[in-house]
């Protein structure tokens, strides 16, 4: 009797042991398929001739037999989205953009081939297509209108559109400059992340990979190329069909500030992961090579759907303010910004970093170097900000050159993930402060 209790004990444990743990709920971000894909920052110079143009290409693959369709949407360095477009995939399929081709003199997407391979489904066997996707998937754009590629250029390099008057959607710069967001889908169509419709049309299948690079051919300026993964954000749970409110253990979501919000599992409809607020960055600056390290910066902005034109000023605006950077170089010395102001009841770094840029650090947004001769080391970025009521999402990319003809670029390290809490200024903390990995917060 007791040997059977004891065996029945052991399997109703093992039993409540296989309903409540799923090995796929995790903020951990992987480069691993996936349901949405993140270019965390692109580059264009449309104006200079393409031998000599810096541009951006990126890469998507379907790692499916089964045809999928990629959204792939074009945000401003504040979080405002400009333009979008669909990228059909037969089974096993890659596609590569180069954006110079989008934003240069011919404004041309390039129109995708739909040969089906022999270990390929056929191109109408995704029986998670909504029916529009036939007829929506024969028209895929071309040529962009003059009038709208303009509207689409100005955008990106001034932050401007006549449609919004005044107000700035995106900063000033020469060169087009911002991020791009790629989403399995389940239509061709023209609905952005930011109209709550959208989320009507996401599809919950990790899929798809990618990958980005930046290349500068200009032998003037630099001779450039370098290249990383795109940033893969999973869907949990993994399938299902569109425009569902399917649980998700997930605290919050990658979209969450643009979902739909009538109730937990709406909120959350989008079933993405979060992105992580702190980050350590290795840099190299300085000395005989004439090192320089740019980090490239995604931050979650705090626009919601169908936000009116004047709200983008958010994004690069006092409620952007990163919460703390420290510079250590390779004999472990510390150095903090001394550039500070009064933020509640503590000092702190006044740093605000847009929703996409690029910035050396050897520009006074970074602590300084410290006196010990080291030009290389690594940083501690807290890019949180207070205003999301919540840890805010970021990404961070290290960009090093050296010699004037090498460059290579690189995920920083995440402390934490998606689901860490939020953490303090650390002077803040009990002295001495700590840095390091944080801690989960309840879903």
């Amino acid at each position: 009797m007791r040997t059977a209790l004891l065996l029945a004990t052991i399997l109703f444990t093992a039993a409540a042991h296989a309903t409540t743990i799923r090995n796929d709920d995790s903020c951990d971000i992987a480069t691993m398929p996936a349901a949405t894909l993140l270019l965390p920052y692109f580059e264009v110079d449309f104006n200079s001739p393409a031998r000599t143009a810096r541009t951006t290409l990126f890469s998507v693959i379907n790692t499916s037999r089964s045809p999928q369709i990629a959204r792939v949407t074009l945000w401003t360095d504040w979080a405002y989205p400009v333009l979008t477009f669909n990228i059909f995939l037969t089974g096993y399929d890659v596609q590569s953009i180069n954006l110079y081709d989008i934003l240069g003199p011919s404004g041309t997407i390039t129109l995708q081939d739909r040969n089906v391979g022999s270990s390929s489904l056929p191109n109408d066997a995704n029986p998670l297509f909504l029916p529009s996707a036939a007829d929506a998937c024969a028209q895929l754009p071309g040529v962009l209108p003059a009038s709208f590629l303009n509207d689409v250029r100005s955008m990106l390099t001034t932050g401007r559109v006549a449609s919004c008057g005044s107000s700035h959607l995106g900063g000033i710069h020469v060169n087009a400059i911002g991020f791009v967001t790629i989403d399995l889908v389940a239509t061709c169509g023209i609905t952005m992340p930011n109209d709550i419709h959208y989320y009507d049309e996401l599809l919950y299948d990790n899929v798809i990979g990618g990958d980005w690079e930046i290349v500068d051919p200009n032998p003037v300026t630099g001779n450039y190329a370098g290249g990383n993964p795109l940033v893969h954000i999973r869907a949990i749970p993994s399938g299902g069909p569109a425009g569902v409110a399917t649980e998700t253990n997930l605290p919050y979501t990658f979209y969450d500030h643009y979902t739909p919000h009538q109730d937990r599992n709406t909120a959350r409809m989008d079933r993405r992961q979060p992105l992580p607020s702190t980050f350590v960055a290795r840099f190299i600056q300085g000395g005989t090579g004439a090192f320089n390290t740019n980090f490239a910066i995604w931050r979650e902005g705090l626009t919601g759907a169908s936000a009116a034109c004047s709200a983008y000023s958010r994004n690069n605006g006092f409620d952007m303010v990163a919460i703390e950077a420290v510079r250590f170089d390779e004999h472990e010395n510390p150095t903090v910004n001394s550039s500070e102001v009064r933020i509640s009841a503590y000092q702190k770094t006044y740093v605000i970093f847009p929703s996409a840029s690029s910035t050396p650090t050897s520009a006074g947004t970074f602590p300084p170097l410290s006196s010990s001769g080291d030009v290389g080391g690594w940083m501690y970025l807290n890019l949180a900000n207070s205003s999301t009521g919540r840890p805010s999402q970021n990404w961070v990319v290290s960009i090093m050159q050296a010699e004037g003809r090498y460059q290579t670029a690189f995920d920083a390290t995440p402390l934490g993930n998606g689901c860490s809490s939020t953490q303090a200024y650390t002077t803040n903390r009990p002295y001495p402060p700590v840095i390091g990995p944080a801690p989960n917060i309840t879903p």
